[in-house]
């Protein structure tokens, strides 16, 4: 990648913006001014640099003085920056790429999904397994996690029933942990029944670490050209089931 790429947080006034981003998607701003939007659910959109100012002045100031601060800039008439705005706006909704006070959805609660996945994570690291089949286990859980929580709810629940387990920085003592896990991924995915998806393998190999009592890293990245995105596992910088010549092709924009 030769640009530099950086992640616009626009969720820290959620609760009083007039326009929020949605949980699982990430405005990740470049150095030549335009913009991608990453919905952690698939899917990425390219925003030209006007368009990527629109949005930015949107979610921090609000439409009417992004509106305003925009035509001054440009000179150009504020109500046709405004009528512009609105349609641009609008169509961002339409996505779901973007929400707003009006179109706010139903706050979602985490309670289902801590009912569900707690229980399985603990009897996924339980019970006596060898680490393949907990692999194999964990990867099922994930993309089921994905698929009924997205990835918001995913990784604050997983976190959650992870915290009990101790989270220690990979040292000498673990020489020999990380290859065993990394092996035990990578043969679970070698004979799993279903393709994986890079977030799957990426939440299965950061559940094996920690339940191993290692400090992991979920980390998304993104390639510009052409754009793609990938998410891997990290532990102590070293990709955990995953090649790190494939993960240095992407810029991280974002960890947890």
């Amino acid at each position: 990648m030769t640009a530099n790429i950086q992640t616009f947080d626009a969720r820290s006034n959620e609760r009083g913006a007039e326009y929020f981003l949605p949980p699982d998607v990430i405005l990740v701003t470049v150095e030549d001014g335009s913009a991608r939007l990453l919905d952690m659910a698939g899917g990425f959109h390219a925003v030209p640099a006007v368009g990527a100012r629109m949005l930015q002045e949107t979610l921090t100031s609000g439409a009417a003085a992004a509106a305003t601060r925009i035509a001054e800039d440009y000179q150009v008439d504020r109500q046709q920056v405004q009528n512009d705005l609105a349609g641009f706006l609008r169509d961002l909704e339409n996505q779901r790429l973007l929400c707003s006070q009006r179109s706010r959805p139903p706050r979602s609660s985490s309670g289902l999904a801590r009912l569900l996945l707690r229980p399985a994570l603990r009897g996924a690291h339980g019970l006596p397994r060898s680490p393949e089949t907990k692999a194999r286990i964990l990867l099922a859980l994930a993309r089921l996690s994905f698929a009924l929580f997205g990835w918001t709810r995913t990784v604050a629940v997983w976190q959650e029933a992870h915290a009990r387990f101790p989270a220690r920085q990979a040292g000498e003592r673990e020489a020999g942990t990380i290859p065993a896990l990394d092996k035990a991924v990578r043969a679970a995915v070698a004979s799993h029944p279903v393709s994986v998806a890079c977030k799957e393998l990426a939440l299965c190999s950061w559940s094996l670490a920690r339940a191993a009592g290692l400090h992991a890293a979920l980390v998304v990245g993104m390639d510009l050209y052409p754009i793609a995105g990938h998410c891997w596992c990290e532990v102590a910088t070293q990709p955990l089931g995953d090649d790190r010549e494939r993960c240095d092709r992407f810029t991280p924009v974002a960890r947890w």
